[in-house]
């Protein structure tokens, strides 16, 4: 649960302070890299952070007059309405962010060094 806040709150700030959107995708990576004791807690933090990140993003740019477009853009896609859409958003965040952070556990995988056994 703290990684995930972590991993959101790194997110938020560096969306904020930066203009590019993929920080949804090298903080989670960068998480399972260093962090991750599994690759299901590495996935798991990166869906949860970046999806609940942008469904909060898209629910405030909804509220805030942002409602036009995303209403355009659900149409365009046969949605009908827009909270689909923004939910849609939403989820293709967290799936990108969720096969991130696994696949900085699989390269942190790939360069630790296996344990030495002890000879008896």
């Amino acid at each position: 649960m703290i990684a995930m806040l972590v991993c959101l709150l790194a997110m938020l700030a560096l969306q904020i302070i930066t203009p590019y959107w993929w920080w949804v995708m090298i903080v989670p990576f960068a998480f399972g890299a260093a962090l991750a004791t599994s690759g299901w807690r590495a996935i798991r933090t990166g869906l949860l952070s970046a999806g609940l990140l942008w469904l909060g993003a898209g629910t405030y740019f909804y509220l805030t007059g942002s409602h036009l477009i995303a209403t355009r853009m659900a149409r365009m896609f046969g949605l009908g309405k827009s909270w689909p859409m923004i939910a849609a958003t939403a989820l293709v965040a967290a799936l990108a962010a969720g096969f991130s952070g696994y696949a900085g556990f699989a390269l942190q995988k790939l360069f630790r060094r296996p344990a030495k056994k002890e000879s008896s």
